[in-house]
C-alpha cells in the first residue's frame, strides 16, 4: 500500500506566508521530508532587521527543527524559495515577477502569518489578521494553477459559546464597517473602545481571527479554488516530530511551564480540574497537509459554496490542568533548570483572592526587594518591570484557565476514516493516539533543551543547585515562621497563653511515651 498524499504531492509547488514562526518551520520541514517528491516551497519573508529574504532563510532553515534533513538530505534545501513580501502590504508586497514565477507552478497556498498575542492592539490585530487576509486571498486570486488555500485560524474563534465546533457562525461585527471605522481612529481612540467593539470576545486575537474566517466564507463561492480553515486549539511542543520536544518560543503554556521551572512564576489562578486543551504542534501541520490533498479527492469539479473547517483540538483525548501539574512538576526536581532561581513549587489557585495573595508574597513583593538590593550593588534592577510583565502574560491568558468547552469534531474524525493506513501513519493528526504521560514528560524536556537552553551535561550542577535553593527555601520558611511566632508571642497574651499550652503538651506526651519505654 502506497501514501497517496505522497504522491499527491509529488512535482506541486506550495507556497507559505508564517513560515519563520514556529507553526511554519513545521509545516517546512514535513512536507520536505514527508514529500521529497514535491517540487518547490516558496515562502513569503519579510526583509527585517538589515537582513534580506535570502539571509533569514538560511536563518530559518538553520534551526534544530531542520537537523533531520541536513543530516540526511541536505539536498532538499534548495527547493526552498524566499519571496519577499509582507502581509501588511497590498499584494503581500511581492513583486510582480515573483507573482509571475509562482502564478506557473503554484497549486496549493498555506497561510499561517498573524499575530497571535491576546493583548495586540485592536488596530495591529486588524491589520494582519483581518486585512492580511483579504491580502492573501487577492494574491491567491492571481496564481493561475492555485487549487486549494488553507487558512491557519484558531478553535476559539468561537470561545463564547459553550461548544467549539467546526461551523463558521455570522461575524461578531461587520467586517467591512469595522475597517472603515478603525481606518480613521487613531491608536489611542481605538484602544479606548476596544472592549465595546469586541462584543463579548475574550480578546483582539480570537476576535480578529473570527473576523478573518469570516472574510473567506464570504469569498468561498467566488473564487475557482478550494479553501480549508484548520482551527487548532493550544499549539504545544512537539511529540515526535520534526524533534521530539521541540518548541522554540515562550509563547502560551510554555511560558507558565519555563516560568515555573526557573522558580519564577509561583502562582496562576486556574481550575485545575478543566481540560487544557493542549496539541502537539505536529498534529495540526499534518492535517493541514491532509486536508489540500482531501480537498482535491473529495468533489473536485463541485463548486465549493462554505469553507471546509476542521478543528484539531484533543477534546476527545482531554488532559487536565491538574494532570499537567502532576507530572510535569516532579520532572523540575528530577531535570531542574540550571539556572533556577527559586524551587519550582508554585501551585494553581482556584480561588481569585489566594492567588493575588500569593502573587503579592511570591511575585511583586520579591521583585521589589531585588530591585532595591540591585540598586543598593549599582546594578540595574528589572524584576519588577520582568515580573509586571509575567502578570499581564498570566492575566491575558486567565480566560482559558478558567473556561472548558465541549469539542465537536466530525469533519476532522470523518477525514482519518478517509486516509489509508499508511497516510493515517505519516501524516498522524488523531489525538486519541496522545499518551499525556509520555507526551508532557517530551514537553517538559523539551522546554528545558530548547527554550531555557540547558543541555544534559548540566544536570548534574543543576542538581546540586536545585539541593542548595531547597535549603534556602526550607531555612527561609523557617525563619519567617520563628519571626511571626516571636511577634505574635510578644504582642498577644492569648498567642503566649496557647504556647504554654502546647508546651505542656507536648511536655506531657514525651513524659509519657518516656515512661512507657522505660
Amino acid at each position: 500500500m502506497a501514501s497517496e498524499i505522497v504522491n499527491f504531492y509529488r512535482d506541486r509547488s506550495v507556497f507559505i506566508t508564517g513560515g519563520t514562526g514556529f507553526f511554519g518551520k513545521i509545516l517546512i520541514e514535513k512536507l520536505l521530508r514527508s514529500c521529497p517528491g514535491l517540487k518547490n516551497v516558496y515562502v513569503l519573508i519579510r526583509p527585517k532587521a538589515g537582513q534580506d529574504p535570502k539571509n533569514r532563510l538560511q536563518d530559518l532553515l538553520s534551526a534544530v527543527a531542520f537537523d533531520n534533513i541536513r543530516q540526511n538530505h541536505p539536498e532538499f534545501f534548495s527547493k526552498v524559495i524566499p519571496v519577499s513580501g509582507d502581509i501588511s502590504r497590498d499584494e503581500l508586497g511581492i513583486s510582480p515577477q515573483d507573482l509571475q514565477m509562482m502564478s506557473e507552478t503554484v497549486s496549493i497556498a498555506f497561510h499561517s502569518a498573524a499575530v497571535v498575542r491576546f493583548d495586540e492592539p485592536l488596530k495591529s490585530a486588524i491589520e494582519l489578521n483581518v486585512k492580511g487576509v483579504k491580502r492573501m486571498l487577492s494574491v491567491c486570486k492571481k496564481l493561475e494553477n492555485l487549487e486549494v488555500l488553507v487558512h491557519v485560524s484558531t478553535a476559539y474563534v468561537n470561545s463564547t459559546r459553550t461548544e467549539l465546533d467546526e461551523t463558521i457562525y455570522r461575524p461578531l461585527c461587520d467586517v467591512d464597517n469595522l475597517i472603515s471605522t478603525l481606518d480613521w481612529l487613531d491608536d489611542q481612540a481605538a484602544n479606548s473602545i476596544t472592549k465595546s467593539l469586541l462584543n463579548g470576545a475574550p480578546n483582539t486575537y480570537t476576535f480578529s481571527k473570527s473576523l478573518g474566517e469570516a472574510v473567506l466564507n464570504s469569498e468561498a463561492g467566488e473564487v475557482d479554488f478550494k479553501i480549508v480553515i484548520i482551527r487548532p486549539s493550544i499549539v504545544t511542543a512537539s511529540w515526535k516530530e520534526p524533534i521530539p520536544g521541540w518548541v522554540d518560543s515562550l509563547g502560551g503554556t510554555t511560558g507558565w511551564f519555563a516560568g515555573s521551572a526557573a522558580g519564577i512564576f509561583r502562582t496562576m489562578y486556574c481550575h485545575t480540574q478543566m481540560a487544557v486543551d493542549l496539541i502537539p504542534g505536529e498534529f495540526p501541520v499534518n492535517l493541514m497537509v491532509t486536508s489540500a490533498w482531501d480537498a482535491l479527492k473529495q468533489n473536485r469539479s463541485q463548486q465549493q459554496i462554505n469553507p471546509t473547517v476542521f478543528l484539531a483540538s484533543t477534546g476527545q483525548n482531554p488532559v487536565t490542568w491538574a494532570q499537567c501539574k502532576s507530572t510535569m512538576y516532579p520532572l523540575m526536581f528530577e531535570y531542574p533548570f540550571s539556572k533556577a532561581v527559586w524551587p519550582p513549587t508554585g501551585s494553581f489557585k482556584n480561588n481569585t483572592l489566594l492567588h493575588r495573595v500569593d502573587q503579592f508574597l511570591y511575585h511583586i513583593a520579591p521583585a521589589y526587594l531585588l530591585d532595591g538590593a540591585f540598586r543598593i550593588c549599582g546594578r540595574k534592577p528589572f524584576m519588577v518591570r520582568l515580573h509586571k510583565k509575567a502578570t499581564k502574560v498570566l492575566d491575558c491568558v486567565q480566560f482559558y484557565t478558567t473556561h472548558e468547552w465541549r469539542t465537536r469534531s466530525d469533519n476532522t474524525c470523518a477525514l482519518i476514516q478517509r486516509m489509508n493506513a499508511i497516510d493515517r501513519a505519516i501524516f498522524n493528526f488523531d489525538s486519541r493516539t496522545i499518551d499525556w504521560d509520555e507526551y508532557l514528560c517530551t514537553y517538559y524536556l523539551g522546554i528545558r533543551k530548547f527554550v531555557l537552553k540547558d543541555e544534559l551535561h548540566t544536570l548534574p550542577a543543576a542538581r546540586t543547585r536545585m539541593r542548595r535553593l531547597l535549603v534556602a527555601q526550607f531555612s527561609f520558611r523557617l525563619a519567617l515562621a520563628v519571626l511571626i511566632a516571636r511577634t505574635l508571642l510578644r504582642k498577644s497574651e492569648t498567642a503566649r497563653t496557647m504556647w504554654h499550652m502546647f508546651g505542656s503538651t507536648v511536655a506531657g506526651y514525651f513524659v509519657s511515651l518516656t515512661s512507657q519505654l522505660f
